[in-house]
């Protein structure tokens, strides 16, 4: 059965002013990672450092340059050199929580899941009711092995932003976890309407994207497949299959799925129909790991 893995999916938040400095590493200037992002940051830089008006505090001004850095070391995968801009950001503003929450983020990517566990309950010391700390506090739990502990973060996300559909889906493949299907069904849903362009209640961070509707049927077919609710299975993978941007690593596995649905129902001759469809796209997945080398690696 296709299962898609688990991970926290969150918007992270916009954190101080749009400004930064080329980044430098032993005294020499990489510029691999001046983007064009990075240069439109530089330039409101100096718009706003050299006008009397706008000027930033000193402290205020090294605070955002360091998290603006940060986020572009972690953009480019530069986890160490994102770590040090965040610890000190963290420093020159230790009652803000955003640095916690970049700081976690990081050590989470560095594979220090107890160390993130540590910083990201300090930052949430210091502001009790951001929900973003709260959900990569979940993440955190669930790489130290206590999948009790990071689902009761989800809830405690979610009772204080439940309009984000990433909340939604990381809590339901926690569900999926302690065998609380009908719970993750639900959970399941409710991400997929606030995903949906027909719902109105995007104001929070989660913008209508179709794509991701289509993906987060796969899971809730995978969950009615475990509660032998075969058709709604079915259903769900074939919605899944309508998706204009579904690789087809994954079609390979849906239709897998659906197949054994299908035999589950004793509808032998649809079963044979979707493993023959399988077996047509199997030469096709080489041309995704071309472009994507971490497809049946579980990334």
């Amino acid at each position: 059965m296709f299962q898609f893995p688990l991970k926290a999916r969150l918007c992270k938040p916009a954190v101080g002013a749009a400004c930064r400095r080329p980044l430098r590493r032993g005294g020499r200037l990489h510029w691999h990672v001046l983007t064009t992002r990075t240069l439109t940051a530089i330039i409101f830089c100096f718009a706003v450092c050299t006008s009397p008006s706008l000027a930033l505090p000193p402290d205020d001004r090294e605070y955002a340059l360091a998290i603006n850095n940060g986020n572009e070391y972690q953009s480019h995968h530069h986890f160490h050199d994102a770590f040090r801009c965040f610890e000190h950001a963290k420093e020159l503003q230790p009652k803000q929580w955003e640095p916690y929450f970049h700081v976690g983020d990081v050590l989470i990517a560095l594979d220090d899941s107890k160390g993130a566990v540590d910083v990201l309950q300090q930052g949430i010391k210091i502001n009790p009711k951001q929900p973003d700390l709260y959900c990569t506090l979940s993440q955190a739990h669930y790489g130290v092995g206590d999948v009790k502990a990071a689902l009761a973060d989800m809830d405690r996300a979610i009772a204080l932003d439940n309009r984000r559909g990433p909340f939604f889906e990381r809590r339901a493949q926690l569900y999926e976890i302690f065998n609380e299907h009908e719970k993750a069904v639900q959970d399941y849903t409710s991400s997929m309407d606030l995903y949906s362009p027909s719902k109105s209640n995007h104001a929070a961070g989660t913008a209508p994207q179709i794509d991701e509707v289509f993906r987060l049927a796969a899971g809730r077919g995978n969950v009615y497949m475990k509660m032998g609710k075969y058709q709604n299975a079915i259903d769900d993978y074939t919605l899944y299959l309508k998706a204009p941007a579904a690789k087809k690593s994954n079609i390979l596995r849906i239709l897998h799925s659906r197949a054994e649905c299908y035999d589950k129902l004793g509808k032998h001759d649809l079963a044979a129909k979707d493993r023959s469809a399988a077996e047509n796209h199997k030469g096709d997945i080489l041309e995704d790991l071309m472009h994507d080398p971490t497809i049946g690696a579980g990334k």
